[in-house]
């Protein structure tokens, strides 16, 4: 038997929170990526094997997340 969910189920808002959690881990990321490495590059505050060393753990993850946040949020919008 099938049945369509209503906003109302707990998965639904589950899901609304893990979209939320994501959107706020993403911004954190950013700010790492994005803001974080403009300042030290600009500041010339780390020898460039650190900065590479350091953003080629992080930059991964952050494309990672970037494209998950996108499936999330595709997926509730279809719910």
């Amino acid at each position: 038997v099938s049945f369509q969910r209503c906003p109302t189920d707990k998965a639904y808002f589950i899901a609304k929170e893990i979209l939320a959690t994501e959107r706020t881990y993403l911004k954190d990321l950013e700010v790492i990526t994005v803001w974080f490495r403009s300042a030290v590059i600009k500041e010339n505050a780390m020898p460039e094997g650190l900065m590479t060393l350091l953003f080629s753990n992080i930059d991964p993850i952050y494309e990672f997340h970037r494209g998950f946040l996108k499936e999330i949020e595709q997926r509730l919008s279809l719910w």
